[in-house]
């Protein structure tokens, strides 16, 4: 849920059209009612809850925004783990959206599966009712307070983390003191006759899912209509089953946030929000005939006090903590019915969104040799490792070769679908090196710790591969794309030499290590007066050409970037090679000692 200027003139042109509808069909029979001091305390007050909401997010992704990103990228080892993590995550940033967000961008990254993020995404759903249960609880007096105390704490702090501290002190403190001016601003209505009748059609639970679906949908925030249905159950005005067809309505609602995060990302990215559309459908209609029993079972475990009568006093006493419990209550069935269920969700998401061709040429870059049942053996742990390294080397030459060739022609849906398969090598390397972390936690051998300090030096240095490709070809295409540059012909022919031996080095600097070849490296080595003598013509040739007008600088800086990546790829594979080098010569060290001895 983030906050900005579409939505602040979507969200007035909904209370516009409210407050002109209610003219209107009162004007016959109007009570003297100031409708525009109403209209400026409640659109007021539900700007400061969703400014406040806002900040208070802000604040704890910056406080613990590297923990959460972490618990969804890796505590998702099963259904039922993926949905602890979705629903503790939300439960601590209060909001079901960032985290339908990240999980979106985790799966376009490739960094989680679909069926990974369907877990997440239903303990998502339940997470997100502990705002409920929050703003459920009266603590508005202290509003001010915390307000003033968090902006103290963000004035004087000097450390970020400190200020994210304030900020989120600040925040909460805000969607209180909403809430509050909400509820004075609503004052006026508990004696106006036509609202009360309105009030009373919200009995009609297809009435109060819509208002709760198209509401949420222009707010993009269940957790503001849940907090308006908490403010108008405070003042008497909605009973406990219009509060929950309400709150029903707004579950619909915010699957929008998640839907609009998958545009332009990948069909996994859409497979994922699709799966959070229909999990949020099927609970609401699971539900809807059964709102009496549900209201029924929240009164019975809010245990208040029995009241008699259906007055507004007894409403505002009871309402709100039973809205918030039914809330808790029909997500946590939903989860526990559909968390069994997710292959079915998973077939119906892949029948609206087939694999494509592409997709499958992109492939999943998941490990292929890594068993974990080899772990236990350090020296069939790394030769796995060695397999791996062919498998991934394949994967990064077919990358890498894609990406050079959008030098010359480049297209923005081909840079698109390279991000992320960079993302996916990404995630694919970090497997390479947590397989060799568990190896290395097993006492190992002379040799074995040889071969293990190798292959850690390899999974680094292909790591830093990565950040060079990113950094000095990704996103210098791009750059160049946006500006419509292209470079000389000759200029092409040259990079086109430079890419290709640069390629070769990459390749025979991965199979000097897997396949333990002492020739491979060192033609990486000898390479090196090749590529010397081409980066040198491209020097020469920038230096013919340069001109010292606009237009040319930024040619000449974007052509420099590529040059000076392509440099760093080489240096980085005669790394990898003097690794197997340096290996080799210890190796017949040992033997000739050993050999002396006997």
């Amino acid at each position: 849920m983030f906050v900005n200027t579409q939505f602040i003139i979507r969200l007035f042109a909904f209370f516009a059209i409210l407050y002109s509808s209610f003219a209107f069909s009162q004007s016959s029979n109007t009570q003297s009612l100031d409708w525009f001091t109403m209209f400026m305390w409640l659109s007021g007050g539900l700007a400061l809850f969703l400014f406040g909401l806002e900040q208070m997010v802000k604040g704890l992704l910056v406080v613990s925004g590297d923990k959460m990103k972490n618990m969804l990228s890796r505590l998702t080892t099963n259904r039922v783990m993926g949905a602890i993590t979705g629903a503790g995550v939300t439960a601590v940033i209060q909001s079901s959206s960032v985290t339908s967000v990240l999980v979106v961008g985790f799966v376009s990254a490739g960094l989680m599966t679909v069926a990974q993020a369907a877990g997440v995404i239903m303990g998502a759903n339940l997470g997100t009712t502990m705002t409920a249960q929050i703003v459920a609880f009266k603590v508005t007096n202290f509003a001010l307070l915390m307000v003033s105390a968090g902006f103290m704490i963000q004035f004087t702090a000097k450390l970020r983390k400190k200020k994210a501290i304030g900020s989120l002190i600040m925040g909460l403190g805000l969607i209180f003191f909403g809430m509050n001016v909400m509820s004075e601003g609503m004052e006026p209505l508990k004696t106006y006759q036509p609202f009360l009748d309105l009030m009373i059609e919200m009995q009609n639970p297809f009435l109060g899912i819509l208002v709760g679906l198209v509401f949420t949908a222009l707010v993009q925030s269940s957790s503001a209509t849940i907090a308006i249905v908490i403010v108008m159950a405070s003042n008497g005005f909605l009973t406990l089953p219009a509060g929950i067809a309400l709150s029903l309505g707004a579950d619909i609602g915010t699957t929008v946030t998640a839907m609009l995060a998958a545009i332009g990302k990948s069909r996994e990215a859409m497979r994922t929000a699709m799966i959070h559309v229909q999990f949020n459908i099927l609970g609401v209609l699971i539900w809807l005939p059964f709102i009496p029993e549900l209201a029924s079972f929240a009164v019975f475990i809010s245990a208040h006090d029995v009241l008699n009568g259906q007055t507004m006093d007894v409403l505002a006493a009871n309402t709100p903590r039973e809205i918030a419990n039914a809330n808790t209550l029909f997500k946590l069935v939903a989860v526990i019915l559909f968390l069994p269920l997710i292959p079915l969700f998973l077939w119906s998401v892949y029948k609206l969104f087939p694999v494509l061709q592409e997709e499958k040429e992109i492939g999943e870059f998941q490990s292929v040799f890594l068993d974990k049942a080899l772990l236990g053996t350090p020296s069939l742990a790394m030769e796995a490792v060695n397999l791996e390294l062919e498998h991934y080397q394949k994967q990064v030459g077919l990358f890498y070769r894609r990406l050079v060739s959008m030098i010359a022609k480049s297209n923005i849906d081909r840079l698109a679908r390279e991000d992320m398969t960079l993302q996916r090598l990404r995630s694919y390397q970090g497997q390479m090196l947590s397989y060799l972390g568990q190896a290395g936690q097993s006492e190992l051998t002379a040799e074995e710790q040889q071969e293990y300090m190798k292959l850690m030096n390899v999974a680094n240095n292909l790591e830093s591969m990565l950040e060079t490709i990113h950094s000095n070809l990704q996103q210098v295409l791009h750059e160049m794309f946006e500006e419509n540059i292209k470079p000389s012909e000759t200029m092409l022919t040259l990079v086109g030499q430079l890419t290709s031996e640069v390629g070769k080095s990459m390749e025979n600097a991965l199979q000097s290590i897997y396949a333990k070849d002492s020739e491979a490296a060192l033609s990486v080595l000898a390479i090196k007066q090749t590529i010397d003598h081409l980066i040198q013509e491209v020097l020469t040739h920038q230096v013919k050409r340069f001109k010292p007008d606009e237009q040319r600088l930024k040619v000449f800086r974007y052509e420099m970037q590529l040059i000076d990546g392509f440099k760093q790829l080489h240096t980085l594979s005669k790394r990898i090679a003097r690794l197997q080098l340096v290996s080799d010569t210890d190796t017949n060290k040992q033997q000739t000692n050993t050999e002396s001895q006997k």
